[in-house]
């Protein structure tokens, strides 16, 4: 069965019921790995009770060098792609890989043009010169005659699948200036971008109309007008990135595209990698905590469609510590095979566990529920009738909760240990106030009333 939209276009559903996604970052998966180690990732990640994998299409702009490098178009004497020309070895290989995924059930979810394929992305402003794809990183964009030209094959080949297809690839497609961690980042997008995307979005969609469609966008990008009321789009996603100054967006775009004028469901689809480094520190890694908390945050602020989680040395697929990048932090990853290993990857199968036993799927933000709340951090969701409430705690606190919770069932977990608690509570004057609890790790607490 396909994947579909709810009937209030808040969440996914596949077999009528409600599906959430926990997708891994694999950008190099149709060019790096050989066929025995897709297997193999495969095969772990189902384990680690992921359902999705997010995956370029095309050669990674940033991606460790492969032991051998298969090109979707033939390659001019000069080093560029000849659009006019696509090799169809490339995408039997890349349909191979898609089988491989459907024989375990695994949603695919595919970008389609990365911005270094794109007229007018930061992309081009950073790598411009850089024409050579033997090289990494490199900008050669397309005409929107080539782009139609290669999806009017592509679509075709790939929507057996079932795939989601991720239009746009890291690109900002905001008519207001966007201030990020980069000088490239500080500008509106360029219009010929915006019209790109729309026009690949609309070819797309008449292609393959029962794919689900998105666009994936840099981080802090308020999308356009043009884009929000498209018809083609079917759900939202956002990118929080990989600085450590700016934690909050995680929950702040979440919040911030449920204001959109268009309701659709929301979905955090690049937050920092998993021992990646820090892009706006000399020094410093994100770990398997900060994961917890952009997920949990994310979720509980909008964004319960699904997660996609990244692991250094898996997003980029490094072998044997092989040499990934003219930017040396980029390189400072481990192996692939010691990546999928990291907690994080385990703590957000665990997450998806409590996603499909809670049911987060018709949580609705509520964290004006929190009584006297010390900060932003805390946040809570809940359905409709306030039946069902989620909070979540990224430190220990005497948190309470303006809702009388006595005739709820309440339980805890403590998500660094993944220890089942019971918390104390009391009820006053109709207010519910929970104990602190002993450790300072991160927690969640689950009201249900019976």
């Amino acid at each position: 069965m396909k994947l579909t939209i709810s009937p209030d276009k808040h969440y996914f559903m596949k077999d009528g019921k409600p599906l959430f996604l926990m997708a891994d970052t694999n950008w190099s998966a149709f060019t790096h790995p050989d066929l025995e180690e897709w297997r193999e990732y495969l095969d772990f990640r189902r384990e680690q009770n992921f359902n999705a994998v997010q995956m370029n299409l095309l050669p990674q702009r940033h991606s460790c060098t492969p032991r051998q490098w298969i090109h979707p178009f033939t390659v001019t004497s000069e080093g560029r792609f000849d659009y006019s020309c696509i090799r169809t070895e490339y995408f039997d290989h890349v349909c191979q890989y898609l089988d491989e995924m459907a024989a375990r059930e695994m949603q695919p979810m595919i970008v389609l043009l990365w911005g270094n394929f794109v007229q007018g992305t930061w992309q081009g402003i950073r790598d411009a010169g850089r024409t050579n794809v033997e090289e990494k990183p490199y900008y050669q964009p397309m005409t929107i005659a080539e782009m139609e030209h290669f999806l009017q094959y592509v679509i075709p080949r790939l929507r057996e699948y079932n795939p989601v297809f991720l239009v746009s690839g890291d690109v900002n497609l905001s008519e207001d200036v966007v201030h990020y961690d980069t000088v490239q980042d500080q500008m509106g997008a360029n219009p010929e971008t915006v019209a790109f995307y729309h026009k690949a979005l609309q070819v797309t969609k008449n292609l393959a109309p029962d794919c689900l469609t998105t666009l994936h966008i840099a981080p802090k990008v308020v999308l356009p007008a043009q884009l929000i009321e498209a018809p083609e789009l079917d759900f939202y996603m956002y990118q929080p990135g990989h600085v450590y100054s700016e934690p909050q967006l995680n929950r702040t775009l979440a919040q911030d595209i449920r204001s959109y004028p268009v309701s659709r469901p929301i979905y955090n689809s690049e937050t920092s990698y998993e021992a990646n480094i820090y892009f706006d520190r000399s020094q410093g890694r994100f770990d398997e905590r900060w994961i917890r908390r952009a997920f949990w945050q994310g979720v509980l602020s909008g964004a319960n469609a699904g997660f996609t989680y990244g692991a250094g040395g898996v997003w980029l697929w490094r072998q044997n510590q092989n040499f990934c990048s003219e930017r040396g932090d980029l390189g400072l990853v481990n192996d692939w095979r010691d990546d999928l290993r990291l907690p994080g990857a385990y703590d957000m199968g665990f997450a998806k566990l409590a996603a499909d036993m809670i049911g987060l799927y018709d949580l609705k933000p509520a964290s004006d529920l929190i009584h006297n709340n010390p900060c932003e951090e805390i946040v809570c969701a809940a359905n409709d009738d306030q039946s069902k409430l989620v909070i979540y705690m990224p430190f220990s606190w005497p948190m309470s909760v303006d809702a009388d919770l006595s005739g709820y069932r309440v339980y805890g977990v403590d998500l660094e240990k993944r220890w089942a608690l019971t918390p104390a509570y009391s009820v006053r004057d109709g207010i519910t106030f929970f104990r602190q609890l002993r450790y300072n790790h991160d927690y969640l607490i689950v009201a249900c009333r019976e």
